[in-house]
């Protein structure tokens, strides 16, 4: 499959569309001329440096957004810190990424005090002329970008998507049929340390379209909904824990202009969007599904107005992308016959090719078929059905998706457990409430003796807001199943049933 350079038909466009809306962020508009004059320039200080990973401290504001378009101009790696996460978590991923460089507009204070690093701030003057600045060459295989998500250990793990990747991703999105331009308004609702904000960025620069996104101030998913009705979108990607927090405004929202909505980054409520169409009357809607290792999104379903394919409610993931294939494995690392469920295996360009400088990762993660072919274990369970349509059935370990980030429990365990300097048992059980969002509880074995403030706090320090409990709860001591093992079914039952008392 012949691949288009994203980041060339992001230059063509923006010099094409030099003088047309880039971007609207908190109400200011910048244009493709500023937006990419400023890319540039940074650009020619990244060529300056020695450094090849750089880190980039997530703003909401055009600096931050150039940055990112620079390090993909200079060939060298982006990384995202996020201000709001813990500086020490922070720090972890520094050091494993060997950040050398650290791009900054507002906050420099991402990392603890004692963290020597190079750092350079964004926030200079903006170009407004057409940028001339010549684009290095750059090997395919260097990471484009590299996202760090939580890891069973507690250590982050990273996953590195090569150009090669994203020039994969961008050529089989493409060939989804989106009819988008330039008279486009797109939404970027996403975190920049969640990979699906690659995608609401890069993609409406290729269109020469307008990217609004999301104030970090106020209620989230009610500026959501203010942006889409008041700029009067064209195109956005929601996860579903927006709409479902959104639920008693469905009456009052009206989006006739959307013409495309895209559903994304955790299992979608079928009967939500049900409710929810007649606030898009005109607007296709696709379920977009893709673990981060497989470069965003793999597998595409179009929604139909009747009849959606589903399982317990969750709808169907569809089909692979274009050069994407799929396997439905069995406990054995079989293929399973349409039908039944299994593990979901991906395998194609998309696909990266390990965790950064992780080989037992990577090899618990990925496997070789006889015929030599590498896929990727994504420890989601799916059935595929008689028309080729792959059928979500929930997730085969200890992982969650919390906000649209995947949570791995064992890592929250194991904070959890170094309080305690490893002297109980502690586990973390996802649990719906009444409205159907999923919360983290924490249940440890013990009197509580420490007390449950200085638990709190020092998970506070440790992990990011969507990774703490909702709920801590004690037990003088765990039940056990007939192996042996901490019975975690009846722990759950004892918490619902404690909070539906």
């Amino acid at each position: 499959m012949h691949t288009s350079d994203w980041i060339n038909d992001i230059i063509t466009s923006a010099n094409t569309h030099i003088s047309r809306p880039a971007m609207v962020i908190e109400e200011k508009t910048y244009t493709y001329g500023q937006l990419l004059g400023q890319a540039w320039d940074i650009c020619t200080t990244l060529c300056t440096q020695q450094a090849d990973v750089i880190g980039i401290v997530a703003e909401n504001c055009m600096e931050t957004y150039a940055s990112i378009l620079a390090v993909l101009f200079s060939g060298k790696t982006y990384v995202i810190l996020h201000p709001d996460y813990p500086a020490e978590r922070n720090r972890l991923i520094a050091r494993q990424a060997d950040i050398r460089l650290l791009l900054y507009s507002k906050k420099r204070d991402v990392l603890p005090p004692d963290v020597e690093m190079d750092s350079f701030c964004t926030n200079s003057r903006l170009y407004t002329a057409q940028p001339r600045v010549a684009r290095p060459r750059v090997a395919s295989d260097v990471p484009a970008y590299i996202i760090f998500t939580s890891g069973s250990t507690g250590e982050p793990k990273g996953v590195p998507i090569s150009r090669d990747n994203l020039n994969a991703f961008y050529t089989a999105y493409r060939k989804l049929g989106w009819n988008l331009d330039e008279t486009d308004r797109m939404l970027q609702m996403f975190e920049l340390t969640f990979d699906v904000s690659v995608v609401s960025f890069l993609y409406p620069l290729a269109v020469g379209a307008c990217i609004y996104t999301v104030p970090q101030s106020g209620m989230k998913y009610l500026n959501v909904l203010d942006i889409m009705e008041r700029h009067q979108l064209t195109f956005a990607a929601i996860a579903p824990s927006v709409l479902r927090l959104s639920r008693p405004y469905f009456p009052e929202v009206n989006l006739p202009h959307l013409r495309y909505l895209v559903v994304t980054a955790e299992a979608t409520d079928v009967s939500l969007l049900a409710d929810f169409r007649p606030c898009i009357p005109q607007a296709e809607v696709v379920n977009l599904y893709g673990p981060t290792e497989t470069t965003i999104y793999c597998t595409s379903y179009p929604m139909p107005l009747q009849g959606c394919k589903q399982h317990s409610g969750m709808a169907a993931i569809g089909k692979p992308f274009v050069g994407m294939e799929s396997l439905i494995a069995g406990e054995d690392g079989q293929p399973l016959p349409a039908g039944q469920t299994g593990e979901l295996w991906i395998s194609g360009p998309q696909v990266m090719k390990g965790y950064w400088k992780s080989p037992e990762k990577t090899a618990e993660s990925f496997m070789a078929t006889p015929n030599g072919k590498l896929f990727y274990r994504t420890g989601d369970l799916c059935c595929m059905d008689a028309d080729g349509d792959l059928i979500y059935c929930g997730r085969k370990d200890a992982q969650v998706k919390i906000q649209g980030f995947r949570v791995e429990l064992g890592e929250i365990e194991h904070q959890a457990k170094a309080f305690y300097r490893h002297t109980c048992n502690a586990v973390v059980l996802p649990i719906l409430d009444k409205e159907g969002n999923c919360e983290l509880h924490l249940a440890v074995e013990g009197d509580g003796a420490n007390g449950t403030h200085e638990l709190e706090s020092y998970l506070q320090e440790r992990l990011p807001s969507y990774m703490l409990p909702k709920h801590i709860h004690f037990f003088a001591s765990f039940p056990l199943n007939a192996n042996n093992k901490t019975d975690r079914k009846t722990i759950k039952q004892n918490i619902e049933n404690h909070a539906n008392n």
